[in-house]
């Protein structure tokens, strides 16, 4: 069988149907044409209308549930007149300090309180989740969150050649089968599981998700006969959804891509990557052996060449059999499988790969289900791979989120839950979000999660402001938790 390139030429958020697809398809990876016109010009102007400096941002705590503001609330929010947060479409009620930065200065900005540095000022902001600052786009890293102005971020107004900004989105595990697959059929529309979340899904530069599910047109859907089975499989019509959503590769080192009880063996796994490849989308984590699956999914974005690197480390976890993990389905040197969690192949393959490409961030499959804080080999793992040159590390499986880590100033996602699954028992397992990440060059300056609730078995909607609060507050729990133990 012929595999899709691991290097892309087009982005599929830019396709269209009929005669306009094939000049569609040579489009380079980026923003797309009908934003990246504005992207960042709309909130700069809005400022400039302010009277505040060039190449600034009104930053905040990376804890205030916020994520822009109107460019008519810009001055009575720095001069003071407005008070709470609530005013200005927090959904709950907290204190604004305005806090000035040491050397910028803007007509009508009253402090509350100046910064020397922009250190002083993160170490402030961490502290004051009310705190609101203006601060030069050069300096601004993941300590502090960038307010969209109008919708717009001012960050992608930075963009230039030599520091180039992309945003990159995450989502977690699709689970294509069981009761989502119930719900498809009946509707008869296997688009549907993501038609609430396509739209921003399509937003990113680059778009990455989880697949875990058999992809078949012979084998009979498990659910038919056990509506609680433990294997998944669908149709190849439900790729349709994942394209539509502007999704670009999908990780398949995962413990859905070989493990099953129906004994199918590597022969579904290669139907499924054969209509993947028929759909034309790159997939990424599993191999007919060891060499083929530590390929990682790689691609250029506005002139910065990525990899993402695929590990599973729950059916293919070599380095730490029963941590909550066993070798199972790990590919071998001459047979196939996942790329399995072999912690000195995973370092080795990161060091190769950031010499190579100007980004690298693995994407874990792997950590304790249902649970707030990773367990210590997962901390350990994410730790190696930015030790190793990886400029982030994202991890899903547990099937609920956790927290964050910070590590060498390089953002460790410890679980970005669900996607599209129909695990309705608990908040927990009902909720995740998407990740979505902005990079000015090589670095992560800033990021935001952008909660959903599954509902129905099989869709996933985006949560209003007020319950997107409370799914922040639920990470910056799960953050506070990790610091404390693991398990």
């Amino acid at each position: 069988m012929t595999r899709v390139p691991a290097q892309t030429t087009f982005n599929r958020r830019h396709l269209v149907t009929g005669a306009a697809a094939t000049a569609a398809a040579t489009i380079p990876l980026g923003n797309p044409p009908f934003v990246a016109a504005s992207s960042g010009q709309l909130a700069r102007a809005a400022m400039t209308a302010q009277g505040l400096p060039e190449a600034t941002a009104i930053v905040t705590s990376v804890r205030l549930p916020l994520h822009g503001i109107g460019s008519t609330q810009i001055a009575n929010l720095l001069n003071g007149t407005t008070t709470d947060w609530l005013d200005v479409g927090c959904p709950f009620s907290l204190p604004v300090t305005v806090i000035g930065l040491e050397g910028i200065t803007a007509e009508g900005v009253v402090p509350s309180e100046t910064a020397a540095d922009y250190a002083a000022l993160s170490a402030t902001l961490a502290e004051n989740h009310g705190g609101v600052a203006i601060v030069p786009l050069e300096q601004i890293d993941l300590n502090v969150s960038v307010l969209n102005i109008d919708g717009d971020n001012p960050l992608l107004a930075s963009n230039s050649e030599t520091t180039p900004v992309t945003k990159i989105g995450f989502g977690g595990d699709i689970l294509f089968g069981r009761n989502v697959g119930i719900h498809m059929r009946n509707y008869d529309d296997f688009t549907f599981p993501m038609l609430q979340l396509k739209d921003l899904l399509a937003t990113f530069d680059l778009t990455i998700c989880n697949w875990e599910c058999f992809v078949s047109e012979t084998i009979d859907p498990p659910e038919n006969t056990d509506p609680n089975t433990f294997d998944f499989v669908t149709v190849p019509a439900a790729i349709e959804g994942v394209i539509m959503s502007g999704v670009d590769a999908v990780s398949m080192a995962n413990n859905h891509a070989f493990d099953n009880y129906l004994g199918l063996g590597p022969d579904a796994w290669r139907d499924t990557i054969r209509h993947l490849d028929e759909a034309g989308l790159p997939w990424f984590g599993a191999g007919e052996n060891l060499a083929d699956a530590r390929q990682p999914f790689t691609t250029e974005v506005n002139s910065v060449s990525i990899a993402i690197y695929g590990v599973d480390g729950v059916t293919a976890n070599v380095d730490f059999p029963g941590d909550w993990g066993f070798d199972k389905t790990s590919a071998t040197e001459n047979g196939p499988g996942t790329n399995p969690l072999i912690l000195d192949n995973i370092t080795a393959d990161i060091e190769r790969l950031a010499g190579e490409y100007d980004v690298v961030i693995p994407f874990f499959h792997m950590g304790m289900e249902y649970v707030w804080t990773p367990r210590q080999f997962a901390v350990d793992t994410c730790h190696a791979c930015i030790d190793a040159g990886a400029a982030a590390v994202v991890t899903s499986h547990p099937h609920t989120i956790m927290g964050m880590e910070v590590y060498n100033g390089k953002p460790i996602f410890h679980a970005i839950g669900n996607l599209v699954y129909d695990q309705m028992f608990s908040v927990d397992t009902r909720t995740g979000y998407i990740l979505d990440m902005t990079l000015k060059g090589k670095d992560v300056v800033n990021f935001r999660i952008h909660g959903f609730e599954n509902f129905d078995y099989c869709q996933g909607r985006l949560m209003p402001p007020g319950e997107n609060a409370a799914l922040m507050n639920r990470f910056w729990r799960s953050t506070d938790l990790t610091k404390q133990y693991r398990l």
